[in-house]
């Protein structure tokens, strides 16, 4: 018998972080600890309705789908680096065949990888690099850090957050609707840090008349990327925009899978892609992309979803420590959100340097385990589920 937890976590966060399609004040992930014999893996999702059209409610309603022990004699069948490729090639059949939404499928993979890479006693990264194989075009030597690009939402003045956060090389602008508002951050920003490469992203809110119109004042001002401007699935738009009006375009939730990255590239629709774990479907799924990208020449923008509460926070420095070569990593700001920690140990920003330190890891699997301050949001279990108890957690008022 297999014994998977599940949790789902809202937690307070200390300020808001705003955008041009969502106003949000608590985390809301739900994360998995799944014991199959001797190895426990955890895994978390951070469903977004306007990324993937998937909810924390509908992810404990796939999970209840799912049968864990069928899951778990799978991966028990075959040596674990061997059973890791067969994912790899081929993903979690029992989640294809049910057609759950990718934060399901990465909730549940990442939880499979942690375990099988424990079992093999093998840190995570040094497991996918067997499991992607040797010849993956970008795997090499671990740097010491990685530095990271930070994103000014619309709660943060300019000038203070560029005081307190001190950003180097790269910074990321959320934008909204109003063409003035914009125009003046960009303008600050530009006469505060002029050596910044800048990146723009009004997530989906604007028309392609408002993308071409800015496009043309911001030029002078040396945006590099326009991230997502348009709705989602706008190709034909962003493919003008590209060669009409020569606008740089990144997509972001355009693409959640391989096949909507091939899509784009297809369609000339992009000139660089942020792609982020939960949104892509989990870990391999997330490679697979990364690889397709490398193969093309594309730049890979390595990004977070807001308020990632632990397990997506260490399997986002798993990637960094088999990856080089992103044209941007965020790293999140779980340290400033929340006062205590779901997971420990907790991954490291340095904010004096604006980077992510990579130390050669240890640990096996993921190298961390959830904490009992995960226990305070228990509210209630289902005793039958077939999940076997899983524990549904909201802040207790």
């Amino acid at each position: 018998m297999t014994r998977p937890e599940v949790f789902l976590v809202r937690q307070p966060m200390a300020s808001p972080f705003i955008h041009g399609a969502h106003r949000r004040q608590t985390s809301d992930s739900v994360l998995l600890r799944w014991a199959r014999g001797p190895y426990t893996g955890i895994g978390e999702c951070a469903p977004r309705r306007y990324v993937t059209g998937e909810t924390c409610e509908s992810v404990l309603g796939e999970l209840r789908s799912i049968d864990f022990d069928t899951l778990a004699r799978a991966l028990a069948s075959e040596d674990p680096v061997d059973r890791g490729r067969t994912l790899y090639e081929q993903g979690l059949s029992s989640l294809t065949e049910g057609g759950v939404g990718n934060n399901t499928r990465c909730l549940v993979e990442m939880a499979a990888l942690d375990s099988l890479a424990r079992q093999a006693q093998l840190p995570l990264s040094a497991y996918l690099q067997r499991v992607i194989g040797p010849d993956a075009p970008a795997h090499r030597t671990l740097p010491a850090a990685v530095n990271i690009t930070q994103v000014l939402d619309l709660s943060q003045p300019v000038q203070a957050f560029l005081e307190q956060r001190k950003p180097r090389h790269s910074l990321k602008l959320k934008l909204a609707s109003d063409p003035h508002a914009n125009r003046q951050r960009l303008e600050a920003i530009s006469t505060l840090e002029p050596t910044l490469a800048l990146y723009v992203d009004p997530n989906m809110s604007w028309s392609p008349e408002q993308l071409h119109s800015s496009a043309a004042q911001f030029r002078e001002l040396d945006v590099a990327l326009f991230e997502e401007p348009l709705p989602q699935g706008s190709l034909e738009e962003y493919r003008r925009a590209r060669l009409t009006h020569n606008v740089a375009i990144m997509l972001d939730e355009s693409v959640t899978s391989p096949s909507t990255l091939e899509r784009a590239w297809q369609c000339e629709a992009l000139d660089a892609v942020n792609l982020r774990i939960a949104k892509c479907g989990g870990l391999l799924a997330t490679a697979k992309m990364i690889e397709q990208c490398f193969r093309w020449g594309l730049p890979v923008y390595l990004g977070v979803q807001v308020a990632e509460v632990g397990p997506l926070i260490a399997a986002h420095r798993a990637l960094l420590s088999v990856y080089d070569g992103f044209l941007g990593v965020e790293a999140g700001q779980h340290d400033r959100f929340f006062d205590v920690t779901m997971m420990e140990p907790m991954p490291v920003i340095d904010r004096q340097q604006n980077a992510i330190h990579l130390p050669v890891p240890t640990q096996h699997g993921l190298g961390c385990a959830l904490t009992p301050h995960v226990l305070p949001f228990h509210c209630a279990t289902d005793d039958a589920s077939p999940l076997n108890n899983p524990l549904h957690m909201e802040r207790a008022r």
